[in-house]
């Protein structure tokens, strides 16, 4: 296992942004940002950033409902421990007949 240390969340999501389509990144600070990830998408990103970018705790999952957009959007809160950085994947699912994969 090849375990890179994070240096700024920008460098991270250059580097993902050749592995994955993903969207722009929000940064809420220094070391917390969000990016929405395509829901095909979200499991070979969580791996990826589990196995080569050291982000191996699941702080929490959650959602909200946006009734406006006729959509759901589920929120992966991952945390690389080692150097202190939170990284959330959001994924936007459409209302009608919407349903994910589980990540467990």
């Amino acid at each position: 296992m090849n375990i890179q240390l994070v240096t700024t969340m920008r460098d991270l999501h250059t580097r993902l942004q050749h592995l994955f389509p993903l969207g722009e990144l929000t940064e809420q600070r220094p070391d917390l940002g969000f990016v929405t990830v395509p829901a095909a998408y979200l499991r070979p990103t969580l791996l990826h950033l589990r196995d080569r970018e050291g982000f191996t705790h699941l702080v929490l999952l959650t959602a909200v409902d946006w009734l406006e957009e006729d959509q759901f959007q589920l929120t992966y809160l991952l945390s690389n421990r080692a150097s202190a950085q939170d990284l959330g994947l959001r994924v936007l699912l459409p209302r009608e007949d919407a349903s994910m994969e589980s990540i467990h």
